[in-house]
């Protein structure tokens, strides 16, 4: 018993110094030099915004970029957790008016790099990055078109070194669904650089997601039906950005929406409502069968 006990602790105390280690090479000129690594390509590929529709919850009143407090966005320190998250992750570009100017929205990107261009624990968190980098492909109209060559190379440059670290760290996550928006925002970056290398991992990986996710019937292994509406929503809009830019749909990809699609069928347009248990609770799904 004794000797279990202080096997434990030694093991509790290599782990704790392996964590430290790793933030601390994480924030380290070695690391940062590692993901720096890029190539030239730019980006040539965005996807249509309605393909972001059973994703995005946003507000449908649009709102413009100059209602935001412009000069303080990025000093506020008396943001809690999850403010922080929404602010850092960009999904509030989604309910910007395309009409909003080009020029202030770029501005605070800009800024947001000036601030954040090396790792950061909080800001580089993998679901935050992930969203992030969706957000701001999804949204070039404001975040990338008109932009000046300067700043179209340090948007380019920024994407590139977030996917570098994305893809360095995704296979550490514990947690699927933070794996699942990393391979979305892998496979979305690839397709939109023509960046070969990078699609083949995000394709491979949402692979591996697959195997291990569902059983042999196409039915989410943790046996959550929120679970199952999730994986369906974003193999869906993988589905979509491979087919509307014009690349290869994989065979297990349709499969597996396949076979989603008939539990969700079955399970929410038979019955019209959510089956409460296993930790599930009641969602109104309408847009996303509006979507579909």
């Amino acid at each position: 018993m004794i000797l279990k006990s202080s096997l434990n602790q030694i093991n509790e105390f290599f782990l704790f110094l392996s964590n430290h280690l790793r933030k601390f090479y994480l924030h380290s000129s070695i690391y940062n030099k590692k993901i720096s690594k890029i190539n030239d390509r730019t980006l040539q590929y965005t996807p249509s915004p309605n393909l972001l529709d059973c994703l995005v919850k946003y507000n449908k009143k649009k709102n413009n970029i100059e209602d935001y407090f412009i000069n303080s966005l990025w000093t506020n320190s008396k943001l809690n957790k999850k403010d922080y998250e929404k602010l850092h992750n960009f999904y509030w570009l989604f309910s910007i008016d395309l009409k909003s100017s080009k020029k202030i929205t770029q501005s605070i990107i800009s800024n947001w790099i000036d601030l954040n261009h090396n790792y950061n624990q909080n800001s580089w968190e993998i679901d935050t990055l992930s969203k992030r980098l969706i957000s701001w492909i999804s949204n070039s109209q404001l975040t990338y078109d008109e932009g000046s060559k300067d700043y179209r190379d340090k948007f380019n440059n920024i994407i590139k070194k977030q996917i570098n670290h994305l893809i360095n760290e995704i296979g550490r996550s514990e947690l699927v669904n933070d794996k699942m928006i990393g391979c979305s925002a892998i496979i979305l970056t690839g397709l939109s650089y023509k960046d070969e290398k990078v699609l083949n991992y995000g394709l491979k990986l949402l692979k591996k997601i697959s195997d291990v996710s569902f059983d042999n019937e196409g039915f989410p292994r943790s046996r959550s039906l929120r679970q199952l509406i999730f994986y369906l929503k974003y193999f869906v809009l993988i589905r979509e950005l491979l087919k509307e830019s014009q690349n290869e749909i994989p065979e297990y990809l349709d499969e597996n929406i396949y076979y989603l699609g008939q539990a969700y069928n079955f399970i929410w347009q038979t019955n019209k409502t959510s089956f409460l248990f296993n930790g599930n609770h009641e969602i109104d799904h309408s847009d996303f069968v509006k979507y579909l």
